[in-house]
């Protein structure tokens, strides 16, 4: 992840919530990036984001609003889009 952290975390990476990582990085990581971030990490701090009060695009927020009730209970990406499309 250190190429991430380079890209988003412009203002350090030390300290920092993982809340705060995972908003960051819904709001301003390319989507490849997005899904490449630390899912275990993803998983815990998308629990208490309002994904309406992100600052992003309505097809980001979209996105994570649809995907949000598949995250705790999955272990990938690839298995939470499964679920969104089964």
């Amino acid at each position: 992840m250190p190429v991430i952290q380079n890209k988003y975390f412009w203002d350090g990476s030390e300290n920092l919530s993982t809340r705060f990582k995972v908003q960051r990085i819904i709001e301003y990581a390319s989507f490849p990036d997005m899904i490449n971030f630390p899912f275990k990490e993803f998983q815990k701090g998308i629990e208490t984001i309002d994904p309406e009060k992100l600052r992003t695009s309505e097809k980001r927020k979209r996105f994570v609003i649809m995907a949000k009730p598949y995250i705790a209970g999955s272990q990938s990406w690839e298995e939470i889009v499964e679920k969104m499309i089964a």
